[in-house]
């Protein structure tokens, strides 16, 4: 008898501390979302990310820093393409504007084709990398692109994403 009661109360403490165990992991929702001239434009789960870790160990200085480049579709096929080029080997969270060439937000429009920009080139970009955490990387932008056909300008507030990555098998990404 008492070693029947001994296994019940173990099973009803196992089954106890299952039902109120907490999740720590991540939800799987990845997403890229935005206003542009106060429009939403939201691509996700339709998203891919690449991150290409610097390499300080050869002596070719142009693949020292960090990449980071995430790629969206929306719903209307637009096509959405943010690039990060941190400030040595490692993304680790910061602030990364188009004051520094490779930092890039991309956008074409569909079916207009219309191409949007800001880089070191044009527009105004910043981007908030909040954390970077295993193969998931969360963050904010906001700025101004260029239209490259029509020299128009779009404002871009509230841009937030969060994707999980891949690391590049190539040294760097293009």
């Amino acid at each position: 008898m008492p070693l029947r009661s001994i296994t019940l109360a173990l099973l009803a403490t196992l089954l106890f501390c299952t039902g109120c165990s907490s999740e720590t992991e991540e939800p799987e929702r990845r997403f890229i979302s935005f206003r542009m001239n106060n429009e939403v434009i939201l691509s996700e789960q339709t998203n891919l990310a690449y991150y290409s870790p610097g390499d300080i160990t050869d002596t070719d200085p142009t693949n020292d820093k960090a990449q980071l480049l995430i790629q969206g579709a929306t719903k209307t096929k637009d096509v959405v393409y943010i690039h990060v080029l941190a400030h040595n080997e490692k993304l680790v969270p910061g602030v990364y504007t188009n004051a520094q060439p490779g930092n890039a937000f991309t956008m074409e429009r569909f079916p207009s084709r219309d191409f949007l920009k800001a880089d070191e080139s044009s527009g105004t970009w910043s981007v908030t990398v909040h954390r970077v955490s295993g193969d998931l990387v969360e963050g904010e932008f906001l700025g101004s692109a260029v239209s490259m056909d029509l020299g128009t300008i779009h404002t871009i507030t509230h841009g937030y994403f969060k994707v999980k990555y891949r690391v590049a098998t190539s040294p760097a990404i293009p």
